[in-house]
């Protein structure tokens, strides 16, 4: 089969043809039809996540996907042959992954199957995307109702769905976007207000009339100049910086959280999807064109960046 891989320490990743694998007692083996990129696999394509993961060589990347089940581990229950899933690549060790035409999930936490109002892009966009979203939303607490909610980075995979989830638990959602059509979709998707990152948080959250925030998110620019602007006694939520010793602001909290799909997480997702959450794909690339799609990542998307492997 075709992947997108890494054979060996420093080396870059390339296309190159392994084995199907073949799925464990109590997996599925998925026939990959789309795999999104997010912030996870261009970190594991640079050998960043050696501290947390263990490397067994070769390396297929890829973390979330949609596809069609083509083979049941022995055990395994819930799903049959070409049942239409999502999920999650999501194991103690890297190996397999979702940039490859077959991949292996646990069928208990890694996969569900595939909401039916959205298509296989979207869908592939919601599996380790939407649980990084849900957790931060459930680090900021059953008391974000009436809070002002910064989130930084809005305009990304997650940042789409987080705006939606918090606005919709009742927070004041201000949301930042370079573009005027990336603003206006942080509208739309229900941010009570937005600003310019590039023109500095402090100046562009006085020209809207606000001071500090009560929490803020820190999907991507400087976490100092996001706590500049949280008031006293509120949270900075970060799935990016893990080190609170490296977090000097007191009277400010820095919550770092890693996202790990489950099985209830991913139908909670699924559940949202049903409920009129929507899924952003800024634009779709063949699989030959993996290579500038990780290159691509984080460059002012609108919404998630879709891999098509199987058309």
């Amino acid at each position: 089969m075709k992947a997108f891989a890494l054979m060996a320490p420093e080396r870059p990743p390339e296309l190159v043809d392994l084995p199907i694998p073949e799925p464990e007692p109590g997996e599925i083996r998925v026939r990959v039809i789309a795999a999104s990129v997010n912030g996870f696999d261009v970190a594991a394509s640079m050998g960043a996540m050696a501290p947390f993961f263990e490397y067994r060589y070769p390396v297929i990347l890829g973390r979330e996907f949609a596809g069609v089940v083509d083979a049941l581990g022995e055990g395994t229950v819930g799903f049959a042959v070409g049942d239409a899933v999502f999920g999650v690549v999501s194991k103690r060790f890297l190996r397999e992954g979702a940039f490859a035409e077959h991949t292996t999930v646990s069928a208990a936490d890694g996969a569900r199957h595939a909401p039916g109002r959205i298509d296989v892009a979207e869908a592939a966009s919601l599996g380790h995307t939407g649980t990084t979203a849900l957790t931060i939303l459930d680090a900021l607490g059953v008391d974000v109702s009436g809070r002002t909610v910064l989130v930084v980075g809005a305009t990304g995979g997650v940042g789409t769905l987080l705006v939606q989830l918090a606005a919709r638990a009742g927070a004041t959602v201000i949301a930042t976007g370079r573009t005027p059509a990336g603003r206006e979709t942080l509208i739309d998707l229900g941010a009570t207000a937005t600003i310019d990152y590039t023109r500095g948080l402090e100046p562009e959250l006085a020209r809207i009339g606000r001071g500090h925030v009560d929490d803020a998110v820190h999907l991507s620019g400087d976490i100092d100049e996001i706590a500049g602007v949280t008031a006293a006694g509120g949270r900075v939520i970060s799935p990016l910086v893990y080190d609170p010793s490296v977090f000097a602001h007191p009277g400010i909290t820095l919550v770092p959280i890693a996202a790990y799909p489950t099985g209830a997480g991913l139908e909670r997702l699924v559940a949202l999807v049903d409920d009129g959450l929507r899924v952003i794909v800024d634009r779709e690339l063949p699989f030959t064109q993996i290579a500038e799609a990780l290159a691509a990542w984080g460059h002012e998307s609108l919404g998630n960046l879709v891999v098509i492997i199987d058309a």
